[in-house]
């Protein structure tokens, strides 16, 4: 990586500690560069706007679940219903160990700017919709190995399970409480029995 690369990933990673916990509206730019410790001039050598930055920052947080995803979806060493659950088990385990106060960066986004920003909303729709299908071709591997029933469309499954998973995470950031993403995998564990 360049220096000026080095320099807009500072930026870039101290700003959205920023915006994970404040959110698109509560951050300014003089947050992100106090964040990141540059001067107010020095954001925009590297992003034209604020929303930019957005972008940019919903951009590697994808990059980082897309990595996770394929890992934990992708390990076919064992089966799709256990690379299920341990998807998600992981996603509490990482809830509970943030004390439930972060909730997912992309679903967040999504609470707050998808009325804002279309071109935010586009991107975000995209990422979800890709993870989605992840989630799906687990499903239609569980399918075809026996382990699934095969009577569910695994695409409208997939978007269920993601979007009760998504769900689970807002409530359990309200309440405070793993009990919603406990809910979650009690109905999981129905629909991979």
């Amino acid at each position: 990586m360049s220096k000026r690369e080095l320099k807009k990933e500072a930026i870039l990673l101290a700003g959205m500690g920023v915006m994970k916990s404040k959110g698109y509206n509560g951050t300014s730019v003089k947050d992100i560069v106090d964040a990141a410790g540059v001067p107010k001039g020095s954001f925009y050598n590297y992003f034209a706007s604020k929303e930019q930055f957005a972008l940019d920052a919903i951009d590697s947080v994808a990059e980082d679940a897309r990595a996770y995803a394929k890992q934990a979806l992708g390990d076919e060493n064992q089966c799709a219903v256990q690379r299920l659950r341990a998807f998600f088990s992981s996603g509490i385990d990482c809830a509970a160990g943030n004390d439930f106060k972060v909730g997912c960066f992309l679903g967040n986004m999504c609470q707050e700017m998808a009325d804002s920003s279309d071109v935010i909303r586009a991107r975000l729709d995209q990422i979800l919709n890709a993870k989605t299908r992840l989630i799906a071709q687990v499903i239609e591997q569980g399918q075809a190995q026996g382990s699934l029933s095969a009577d569910m469309p695994a695409l409208a499954a997939a978007e269920f399970l993601f979007n009760a998973w998504e769900g689970a995470l807002m409530r359990a950031k309200a309440a405070k409480s793993r009990q919603p993403l406990d809910a979650f995998v009690l109905m999981l564990e129905r629909i991979l029995s």
